[in-house]
This record gives structure tokens, sequence and C-alpha cells, in this order.
């Protein structure tokens, strides 16, 4: 071994010591807790009900030109706000008869208001959203998913709607004793796109 290289390595021996000795580090943690995930709850009602039959939007001895109305209120008693979809149509064995002649219009904010000598009752006020013919298909769309309504707030928010129906004024006299019913649904739902 070279006397260069023999001092180079007696060197590093006298170096290291002096660079190497305890090197004591201190540490610290927190800990983190409490993060809970709950789950939101829908809870969509109409009218302070889960499920709720009118009386009031049907017409028992119509005639042409007659018009039955209700307020439907939609509820949202869930924990998160909801927007809503309705679809509906008629059913029974003379649904496809009837269909042509009765026409449903929806209002939002709306109100029940008796008018003529019927008494035929009407929607007046709010927003026009919907006037067509009822269909012989309950998932006819009313308000659509794409045009959902909302949102409503959680806990308590409401959402008013006018649902009137009438019977055309130039039904045909071979509608007589015809018998159709109406179904809706409101469909509920945490995404507020």
């Amino acid at each position: 071994m070279s006397v260069r290289l023999r001092a180079v390595l007696s060197l590093g021996i006298l170096v290291a010591p002096a660079g190497v000795g305890t090197m004591a580090f201190w540490t610290d943690n927190v800990a983190i807790s409490g993060a809970t995930y709950t789950a939101g709850t829908l809870n969509l009602k109409v009218n302070s009900n889960d499920a709720y039959a009118t009386t009031t939007l049907a017409m028992a001895t119509m005639v042409p030109g007659n018009t039955s109305a209700e307020v439907l209120t939609v509820q949202n008693v869930g924990n998160v706000p909801i927007k809503y979809s309705l679809q509906g149509g008629l059913t029974g064995t003379d649904a496809a008869a009837l269909a042509p002649d009765l026409t449903l219009t929806v209002r939002a904010g709306g109100t029940r208001t008796i008018t003529g000598t019927g008494p035929s009752y009407t929607c007046t006020g709010g927003t026009q959203i919907y006037n067509a013919v009822l269909t012989t298909t309950t998932t006819t769309d009313i308000i659509t998913a794409a045009a959902k309504r909302g949102p409503v707030a959680a806990t308590s928010g409401t959402d008013a709607l006018c649902f009137q129906v009438t019977f055309s004024a130039t039904a045909a006299t071979t509608q007589q004793g015809k018998t159709a019913s109406a179904t809706f649904t409101f469909v509920g739902t945490s995404d507020l796109s």
C-alpha cells in the first residue's frame, strides 16, 4: 500500500469520530379523532302524508266544461335538501276513452278558487308549469327528472302546486258514464344539479 493511500485512510479514521456522535431527535404526534360520517335522509311527503289519496281533485258527476282543483304541497321533512320530479296519468277500463277529454294543468304557487255555478274549482295565480291532456301511462313526465323542481329546503321546506283537471267542453255524449282514475307520483332526489 502506498504511503499516500495510507495517509488518506488514516485521515478518514481521525475525522470520522469527530462527525459521529449520538444524535437524539425528539418526536411528538397528534391523534385526529371524532370524524363521524352519517348519511342524510330524504323524506318527501305530500300534504303531510307518505301516501295521499285525494277526493278533492275527483269529479264524480262531471259534465263537459267542469273543472276540479286541489293544492298539493310537496314537503321535505328529511335532513338534506331535495329536488323532485313528477309523473302521472290515467288508469282504468275507460282511461283510453276519457284521456283525450281530460286536461291537467299544474301551477306552481297557484291557489284553488271556486268559479262558476257548478261549482267548479280552478287554479289561479302562480306560474303554469304544465298543461296537457292526461295520458293512459302513469309514467308520463309532468315535471321531468331533467327539469326537477327545487331545491326544497331540509326539515321544513315546502313547494305548493295547484293541480287542475278540466273535462273538455266539447266532450262527446259517448263519454257519459265512463270512469278513469288518475295516479301521480312524486320522486325526490338528493341530486341538486
